[in-house]
């Protein structure tokens, strides 16, 4: 099995029914990666820029320490075995079948473009860090990213 990717983050394969559970009020714990989900996701477009800034200041349950996920973060929350927006309606709450940011640029134009995930049709794309570009946000506490902020 090639490793796109999943590698170095998804250490269990857990089924969707074991693999979430609630962390503290407002957030769930994905025990297969150790990350930390807000429960409902924002509801409102917001652009890269104010994403990021925005999880960084959120509050969740109390909890602060939050931060846009990398882009393999983001995809790993998907389970292709259930359909859009992938992740169990009984455990997340508000999930669009959407596009949502990453905090991961893209290289070949890090200043313009990140990566974006799309859990409408799951696929990964990248998306123009504009001030007239608009995507869902999803922050995530801990994790192996958690020291590039």
């Amino acid at each position: 099995m090639a490793c796109i990717v999943y590698c170095g983050i998804r250490d269990k394969n857990l089924p969707a029914a074991q693999r979430f559970v609630t962390a503290f009020p407002g957030a769930v714990l994905d025990k297969n990666t150790g990350l930390v989900w807000e429960q409902a996701p924002d509801a409102t477009f917001q652009i890269w820029d104010t994403a990021k800034r925005g999880c960084l200041v959120k509050n969740v349950g109390g909890t602060m320490g939050w931060r846009l996920p990398s882009v393999v973060e983001l995809k790993s929350v998907q389970d292709p075995t259930l359909p859009a927006p992938f992740v169990p309606a009984n455990v997340f709450t508000g999930v669009q079948s959407d596009v949502y940011w990453s905090a991961t640029t893209n290289s070949d134009a890090p200043t313009t473009f990140a990566w974006v995930v799309n859990f409408l049709n799951g696929n990964v794309g990248v998306g123009h860090k504009s001030s007239t570009t608009f995507f869902f946000v999803w922050c995530v506490r801990g994790g192996i990213n958690a020291d590039q902020y």
